[in-house]
């Protein structure tokens, strides 16, 4: 039971349907990844994983060991992948609570092996081939000496080889085919050393849509799972899953001339009513969206007006006959209008990830 009118309603049944479309979209061969990292990209990390579980998915993708920790404290006995590189501190919960880790480096490779060596455990690990987006990986010409270090330390067992493209997004495909081209360099390398890990995989959200028979044993599904797709125009089946609602909290009259919130930002053209609505930059309302935003009060579009304050934003409503408690919609529908998060990240010339992903931990996910 959620405590504030603030609240994001997740659709369960939108994210399962995704899901299958997602499955259905790719080869036999390859399986899901459901990436769950950074709360599910503001979704809700326990929620979705259980959802996702669920659905078939034997795999989920965090950042951070702390979101494996919270899992595993969860109940969720699914395979985690670490997918950025593990700082020392992370080594310690990487054996405790059984995640697998991508590996960028031999400092790692001998802290991991020595660690997992005095528990008596064996740590699943994925080799990072850098194939050209330069922030994390093994350069390609190591790859081999790398893997054989893997394969021949206590400890530790080469479960995969992976990267990541950087322009699977983009319409000009080359440096992608690129990326691929090299990281097929790499594995056939492995293989020709008789290395063969058991799985391999490059494909993000927009690498699956565009060459899902390329992408390898798994598929890294991101926000593409919970209904953006990161192509415009392609896999429109998809849907958002996520509504971001508040409430009318007070009302106030003011005249013509009159400012409202923080710099006087806004002044008043004529005599209008003020709405609070308790939703600000603390709930991930970000202030950039000051003077820029709409939101949804009873099927009509009113605009945001003065400063976003931490805690609240305020709304001219002009001489709407709208009441306190009346619900207010950032994000969804609303009557016949309808707002995305996609609509916001175009107010601030972002992209969707950034707008889910900075939904605070305070605004209650709410699952229907």
């Amino acid at each position: 039971m959620y405590t504030r009118s603030t609240h994001v309603i997740i659709d369960s049944r939108a994210l399962r349907s995704n899901i299958k479309l997602l499955k259905d979209h790719l080869s036999a061969h390859t399986e899901i990844m459901a990436m769950v990292k950074a709360n599910a990209y503001g979704h809700g990390i326990i929620e979705c994983s259980r959802i996702a579980i669920e659905e078939g998915i034997k795999y989920l993708g965090i950042a951070f060991a702390s979101e494996g920790v919270q899992l595993r404290k969860a109940g969720i006995d699914a395979s985690l992948l670490l997918m950025t590189p593990p700082e020392p501190e992370e080594l310690d919960a990487i054996i405790q609570f059984d995640i697998e880790t991508i590996i960028c480096d031999v400092d790692t490779v001998k802290k991991l092996s020595e660690k997992a060596d005095e528990h008596h455990k064996t740590v699943n690990v994925h080799l990072f081939i850098d194939t050209g987006m330069h922030r994390d990986g093994v350069y390609p010409e190591e790859a081999v000496a790398m893997a054989q270090l893997i394969i021949t330390s206590p400890g530790l067992h080469l479960k995969g080889l992976c990267t990541h493209f950087a322009t699977a997004d983009s319409e000009d495909t080359s440096f992608m085919e690129e990326q691929l081209h090299i990281f097929e360099q790499c594995l056939n390398a492995l293989l020709d050393h008789g290395i063969k890990p058991d799985l391999f995989h490059v494909g993000n959200s927009a690498a699956m849509i565009r060459i899902p028979e390329q992408i390898g044993s798994l598929a890294r599904p991101g926000l593409s799972m919970y209904g953006y797709s990161p192509i415009p125009n392609s896999f429109n089946e998809i849907k958002p899953i996520l509504q971001l609602h508040s409430a009318v909290m007070s009302l106030r009259r003011i005249k013509k001339g009159e400012s409202v919130s923080y710099g006087r930002s806004f002044i008043a053209e004529k005599d209008t009513t003020i709405a609070t609505i308790p939703i600000g930059y603390g709930d991930g309302l970000y202030r950039g969206l000051s003077g820029k935003l709409h939101c949804i009060i009873e099927g009509t579009f009113y605009p945001v007006v003065g400063n976003i304050c931490m805690d609240e934003c305020m709304v001219d409503i002009g001489d709407a006959d709208i009441v306190i408690g009346t619900r207010v919609t950032f994000i969804g529908e609303n009557g016949e209008a309808h707002q995305s998060a996609e609509d916001l990240a175009t107010i601030l010339q972002t992209i969707p990830y950034e707008i889910t992903t900075a939904i605070s931990a305070r605004v209650p996910r709410i699952i229907v």
